[in-house]
């Protein structure tokens, strides 16, 4: 047995603080629930006031979840406005201050929601064994492609695709830079914008403007850089004139026939 385990059975146990990763990308936040910052692993984790609930299984008892406790990280403020354009995970570890190269992974998944209220945050967090759930096999017989753009099984790399411009007008949900008009108008529907690390959904792209589904925090103002990434519909037409990427990627089923001969019979 390790000396965690050793620990976990003991009469008088040593303290056993929690370590709380959360990450986005390639950004992460490190927390513990320790009275100190603390050397844990290759990193230093950062004392602060965060704490989860026990663990426990939804309506249907399938998913576990717990609800953490904090205050407003920068990466849980992103749920401010709206849901993020790709998941913030969170793996929490506990460990011996005795040992701390005794320790144990108690809790790996996303963050599903977050609640605000009087300063305090609490992010609900399922595990990742809800992907299980997922149908196999995942595509659909259907006209439009099952691939998302930018993904292994479509092969565009989204770097070479990024336009890169010098934010002219900030208001709201609509952003401007001059060389968003080198594209001609819905370029850039259903792709996103990148400030900063932050992203928000592209609903609409007209000359240098662009409607997103949500306001940027402050990091979003005149002369700032963003990166924009042009959308996709996954209509066979769009992937064969937008990004020469038919022949080598669709996967969809355009030639399927838009009569059922079974319910409408031959003609």
């Amino acid at each position: 047995m390790t000396a965690y385990d050793n620990n976990i059975q003991a009469t008088e146990m040593t303290p056993i603080p929690e370590f709380f990763d959360i990450y986005y990308g390639t950004t992460h936040e490190r927390y513990t629930s320790y009275s100190e910052d603390t050397d844990f692993g290759f990193y230093t984790w950062t004392a602060a006031p965060i704490k989860r609930t026990s663990f426990n299984r939804d309506n249907d008892f399938t998913t576990l979840q717990t609800t953490i406790s904090t205050y407003p990280s920068p990466l849980l403020r992103l749920y401010v406005a709206a849901q993020p354009v790709e998941p913030v995970y969170i793996t929490i570890y506990r460990a011996l201050t005795a040992d701390l190269t005794s320790y144990a992974t108690i809790f790996s998944g996303v963050v599903k929601s977050v609640q605000f209220a009087e300063g305090q945050v609490s992010a609900l967090c399922v595990a990742s064994a809800q992907y299980l759930k997922k149908k196999i096999p995942p595509y659909l017989y259907q006209a439009f492609c099952n691939h998302t753009l930018y993904d292994t099984g479509c092969g565009l790399d989204k770097a070479a695709w990024k336009i890169t411009g010098i934010l002219t007008v900030v208001s709201g949900t609509s952003l401007a830079a001059t060389i968003w008009t080198t594209k001609p108008d819905g370029w850039f529907n259903g792709g996103y914008v990148e400030i900063g690390g932050d992203k928000r959904l592209i609903i609409k792209h007209i000359g240098a403007n662009l409607t997103i589904h949500a306001p940027f925090d402050n990091r979003a103002t005149p002369g700032a850089s963003a990166d924009a990434y042009p959308g996709c519909d996954k209509n066979p037409a769009t992937c064969k004139a937008k990004f020469s990427n038919f022949d080598a990627h669709f996967l969809g089923m355009p030639y399927i026939p838009t009569r059922n001969p079974v319910i409408q019979g031959f003609k």
